[in-house]
């Protein structure tokens, strides 16, 4: 399993939650969440679920299967 990052960014934008929200509810620096949203940076385990829990969602929300 992957995580889909396009699915993870459009959903932030389609909600209108500004990144400094997340980033302060997910206890992560807006300039890690950034790098992460913009594939620059890999999102790890517990940053993946710190932002879910920031976002209110389900873990498995923006996974998606190898293909």
């Amino acid at each position: 399993m992957i995580l889909d990052i396009v699915k993870l960014r459009k959903y932030i934008e389609d909600c209108g939650i500004k990144q400094k929200y997340i980033a302060e509810k997910a206890n992560m620096a807006e300039s890690k969440l950034s790098a992460i949203l913009n594939k620059k940076r890999k999102c790890e385990v517990g940053e993946y679920a710190n932002i879910c829990k920031a976002l209110g969602v389900e873990f498995e929300k923006f996974i998606k299967e190898k293909s």
